[in-house]
This record gives C-alpha cells, structure tokens and sequence, in this order.
C-alpha cells in the first residue's frame, strides 16, 4: 500500500476548471458543428451555466471523492488514477445529461467531457508522503 497523502487539490481543481472550460469548449463546438436546435450559447448565459452545471455535476462529484482517497492509496500510477476520476466524470457527465436535457444531451456531454479530459491533461497530480 502506499503511504501518501491524497492530492485534494487536484480534485477540486479538476472539478472546478471542468466546469468553467466546458461552457467555451461548448461553443467552439457549435461554431464548428452547427446546430439549428440550439436555442442558446453557454456563454450567453454564464453564470447560470455554472450554477446549473454546478448542482448537475454534484452528484458525479460525489462519487468521485468517494473513489478518490480509495485509489490514490492504491497502487496505481498517477496517469491511472487520473484516467479513471476522468472515466467517472465522462459517465456522471453522460448519464446526467441523458437524463436531465434529452434530445440535446450529446452535444453538451462532448463538451463537458472533453473539459474534463483537458483539464485533467493540464493538472499535475501531486503527492505528499505521509509521515512515518
């Protein structure tokens, strides 16, 4: 096992960053990919974008503390341990919208998703040995 502390700041960061990229990443999408069903931008209405996907993404986020002190005890490398918090938010991401926007959710879950896999790729994953 290892004898390290879990890197919380990497999770909030993930987190938080996730959701503030993924609005942008959403409209570079629809300015590639048009798409004559989309009522409005993201960007058009930020902060409500980000409450929203705030109270959206709880419970995915939940899950993830959960799993997090678990696996970063573990021995995993640090890429796995990223991998899979990614692989949890790109399902919480893809399971909420499924559910919560219907026939627009692909769209969004791109963009949320692909927020989550850039700022995972950016944040280093530190950790400090624990004291003996």
């Amino acid at each position: 096992m290892k004898t390290q502390n879990t890197d919380w700041t990497f999770f909030f960061k993930h987190c938080l960053f996730t959701l503030l990229l993924a609005p942008f990443i959403s409209q570079l999408y629809f300015y590639f990919f048009p798409n004559p069903r989309e009522i409005v931008s993201l960007l058009g209405v930020y902060p409500i974008t980000l409450i929203v996907s705030l109270i959206f993404s709880a419970p995915t986020y939940i899950l993830s503390a959960l799993v997090f002190p678990v696996i970063s005890r573990k021995e995993f490398s640090t890429l796995h341990i990223k991998g899979i918090l990614v692989l949890i938010s790109i399902l919480g991401i893809l399971v909420t919208m499924y559910i919560f926007i219907g026939k627009k959710w692909f769209d969004f879950a791109i963009s949320y998703s692909l927020s989550s896999i850039i700022t995972a790729v950016f944040l280093k994953l530190n950790f400090e040995k624990e004291k003996s």
